[in-house]
């Protein structure tokens, strides 16, 4: 355009040598310069905005592997989960912290619990009691980072549990009207724009959310005259093209192979505003076509594409009769999913759509049992590599589960290849995920189009992102440990406590012990570390002039829930052999193995105090054994003095760095519970003290400064018959899962394999920790129990460069 205008600007001074018109003339050139200037500058701005904005709300998906997808009350269900980067899909340590919930159709929690995490993985586990009622259930995870956002991006995968000793929760006839359907039409680009070709992709579901295949489809306008017909692709999804008349209004008539007829209005068409069309060359060259309506002449239009956050390209187009085209070339959209979106002139956005570009690569897993056969209680080596697409060793984190097949156990419609390149990235349930992946080429394009044709939605707004103000986020990421919340109060007026200090103490012999200053709110906030196991935890608060406080411990589990639905819960004659074999399976194992099964490992973890490697420590054994602890500590605690004052006990601790003694009393702990009346500790029973550290100098701890601290632990590290404040809150607390071993028995000798005790396992191996090293391999063994049957392997996995795969294989055993 600018070299045009110039051609045109010299013959002009070629033929007139006014002076004035060649002002006029310089004027007009340099008004075109600068709108140039402004364009790509506008671009240059958005793209700074939306790079601020992604930086500043980092995002991170969760996977969840579990070893089966039925169960029966009394069974164990076994989890590893995957953290990972939303815009590099590569395992994340950015939490420490997942959150699991087993819910129903009503979003009521059954079973929740926290699990531990490292460098992006961990693994937990779910015992169903007994009296669990039967049912479809979601299993979902999340982090507490993820609670600050739709929980339409939280982990879910829905599993059945049956209780077949108890009639609780058994299905019930469906009495709501048997074919209800939810019926959706959505415009290319985001509108219907008056008398300018759309194309309309739809989805047909029936209340379940489950695709309606196959039915008709017309759509008519005021007087019943049939303009389009369209019918279902896959899943009930499906476009077709349509030109909408400026004033009309149009409706869908839909026959399902049921027999029902079903109406829906289609949208109402805008007089003005933008339409867009994504088409893609057999050469992959993608071509997007803008076509306006009823706005200014000569509009200016951009475009921004981005794939998981990172911007791939940012350009702009002058329309021409009312048209613009953009072309991007085949390697601009990144793997997974890219979000094109245009802006107009006012710099607001006017279209969007989202496209799927299939990864070149993934892990490749392969291999299996070095047998088809087996016998009873006879070893069973799986060999196992791993691979990139082009049959490269990789290593891999991955996790493993073998099971007996039976008609219970379904096929999993999605794996942690398709969840993290497809349905995590997307609003809304996507049914069968895996289909776009093993589906042929061209039927998976088709169909993997109109899926983002009808899921297409972003995790932002671009108002938020334009307006370049930092987010003020509710829940703060666990990159350390578990965050305790609650709020500290007046019991009588429920008036907050500000700026009160607060202690949260978890007894045991390792020392769990936080501080925190309360908010204006009183709201509080404790950081916590390796904090595992079940047990309680005690608050205090000190001072407040002895005022009765109350404090409320916040959840941590997520209350927000996404719209999917599960499918209905449905026991068929055919299932009645295997749920019996699955329950007695379920009995005996608890019956022969209790003990077996309810083993957990200690983590590996750094037990040492908050404070560290103390100045002194003293194992009380190792001295003579006094009857009081004033005697104790005047005879050979040597930091620490014994004095009295207005008729009181006082400790004075020595401040080593300066070679003096401190004024104040210490933080005086025994088993990390703050003890605020030094007579109490005085008068404690020093033959249950196992221990006793000192830190003998000023430590600065969270909000607080302590002189000194005097560390007492007793041999059970519970407080045993120590007096507590009647004012301290003492709690339930359940911290991070401890790892619960599973149980594999070992027949290696005659007489093992001739034991009398029953194995009916039908899950015979879960292993969460399955590495294979720079070679790619990696080797399991275990052993079969005494069910004949066919046996399924399924492995998941991720290398550290963020590649996701899953294998299955097959033996039997006789």
């Amino acid at each position: 355009m600018m070299t045009h205008l110039t051609h045109f600007v010299c013959k002009y001074f070629s033929r007139q040598a006014n002076r004035q018109r060649i002002l006029i003339v310089g004027i007009c050139i340099f008004c075109i310069h600068q709108q140039g200037h402004a364009q790509p500058v506008f671009t240059e701005t958005l793209q700074k905005q939306f790079t601020s904005y992604t930086e500043n709300n980092l995002t991170e998906k969760i996977y969840l592997s579990s070893d089966r997808n039925f169960y029966v009350s009394g069974e164990i269900i076994w989890l590893k989960a995957y953290i990972v980067n939303d815009a590099s899909n590569q395992l994340s340590g950015f939490s420490k912290v997942a959150y699991v919930d087993v819910i129903n159709e009503n979003n009521k929690p059954f079973l929740q619990a926290k699990i531990a995490l490292t460098d992006g993985t961990g693994n937990g586990s779910l015992y169903l009691p007994l009296n669990f009622p039967s049912g479809k259930y979601k299993i979902r995870a999340y982090t507490n980072w993820m609670k600050n956002f739709d929980p339409a991006f939280y982990f879910e995968k829905p599993v059945t549990i049956v209780n077949t000793l108890s009639a609780a929760g058994q299905p019930v006839p469906d009495t709501s009207h048997s074919n209800e359907y939810d019926v959706r039409f959505f415009p290319e680009g985001g509108n219907l724009v008056s008398n300018i070709e759309s194309k309309i992709a739809f989805r047909v579901t029936d209340k379940y959310g489950r695709g309606i295949q196959p039915f008709k489809g017309v759509v008519v306008n005021e007087q019943k005259d049939t303009l389009a017909t369209f019918s279902p692709y896959a899943f009930g999804t499906g476009n077709f093209f349509f030109t909408a008349r400026r004033g009309e209004k149009y409706t869908a008539i839909i026959q399902p192979a049921s027999g029902e007829t079903v109406t829906k209005k289609l949208p109402d068409a805008l007089d003005a505003g933008y339409v867009m069309r994504l088409q893609k060359s057999t050469a992959g060259q993608i071509t997007i076509a803008v076509e306006a309506a009823n706005v200014p002449a000569g509009s200016t239009l951009y475009l921004l594409a981005h794939t998981r956050g990172v911007i791939k390209q940012s350009t702009m187009q002058v329309t021409q009769n009312n048209k613009a085209v953009f072309t991007i070339a085949p390697d601009v959209p990144g793997e997974g999913i890219t979000h094109f979106t245009i802006f107009d002139s006012n710099r607001q956005p006017v279209c969007e759509r989202i496209y799927f570009k299939q990864p070149a690569g993934k892990l490749v897993i392969s291999g299996g049992a070095l047998q088809q056969k087996y016998a009873a209680r006879k070893k069973i080596t799986i060999e196992l590599n791993s691979n990139n697409t082009g049959n490269k060793a990789q290593p891999a984190n991955m996790s493993l589960s073998v099971f007996r097949v039976d008609s219970l156990q379904a096929r999993e419609p999605a794996d942690i290849y398709s969840y993290l390149w497809l349905s995590s990235d997307i609003k809304g349930w996507v049914e069968s995920p895996n289909w776009y992946f093993t589906a042929p080429r061209d039927s998976a394009a088709i169909g993997i189009d109109n899926l983002m044709l009808t899921h297409g939605w972003r995790r932002f707004n671009w108002q938020e992102v334009q307006r370049s103000t930092r987010p003020a986020f509710t829940f703060l990421p666990e990159y350390d440990g578990h965050i305790i919340s609650g709020r500290i109060f007046d019991t009588s007026s429920r008036k907050p406590f500000a700026e009160s200090v607060v202690y949260l103490s978890i007894p045991g012999n390792h020392t769990q012990f936080y501080t925190t200053i309360s908010g204006r709110e009183g709201n509080i906030r404790f950081y916590t570390r390796n904090a595992y196991g079940p047990g309680e935890m005690i608050l205090q608060a000190e001072g407040l002039n002895g005022l009765p406080y109350q404090v409320e411990i916040a959840s941590p589990f997520s209350e927000k829930y996404s719209g999917n639905k599960l499918s209905p819960f449905t026991i068929s004659e055919s299932m009645e052999r295997s749920l019996l074999q699955n329950s007695i399976n379920a009995q005996v194992l608890r019956k022969f193995a209790t003990e077996q099964i309810r083993q957990y490992r200690l983590p590996d973890i750094d037990t040492s105090a908050f404070y560290g490697k103390p100045d002194e420590k003293y194992l009380l054994d190792d001295y003579t054994r006094f009857t009081t602890m004033e005697e104790v500590l005047r005879e050979y605690v040597l930091g620490v003095l014994v004095g009295r004052a207005g008729g009181k006990f006082r400790l004075t601790s020595l401040d080593m760095p300066n070679n003096r003694l401190f004024k104040d009393n210490p933080l005086v702990l025994l088993d990390a519970v703050p003890v605020l009346d030094i007579d109490k500790i005085m008068h404690y029973d020093p033959l249950k003290v196992y221990k006793i550290e000192l830190v003998k100098r000023r430590y600065y701890y969270g909000p607080l400064m302590f002189d000194g601290i005097v560390n007492m632990i007793t041999y059970k590290g519970a407080l045993e018959d120590f007096p507590m404040d009647s004012r301290a809150i003492i709690l339930d607390f359940d911290g991070l899962q401890l790892q619960r071993e599973f149980y594999s028995p070992v027949y290696e000798t005659e007489e093992q394999q001739k034991s009398r005790l029953a194995d009916y396992r039908n899950l015979l191996y879960w292993s969460p920790d399955i590495i294979t090293e720079k070679d790619g391999r990696c080797h399991i063994t275990f052993y079969s129990s005494d069910l004949p049957g066919k046996y399924k392997g399924v492995v998941e996995g991720m290398t550290p460069d963020g590649k996701a795969g899953s294998h299955e294989f097959l033996f039997e055993v006789d």
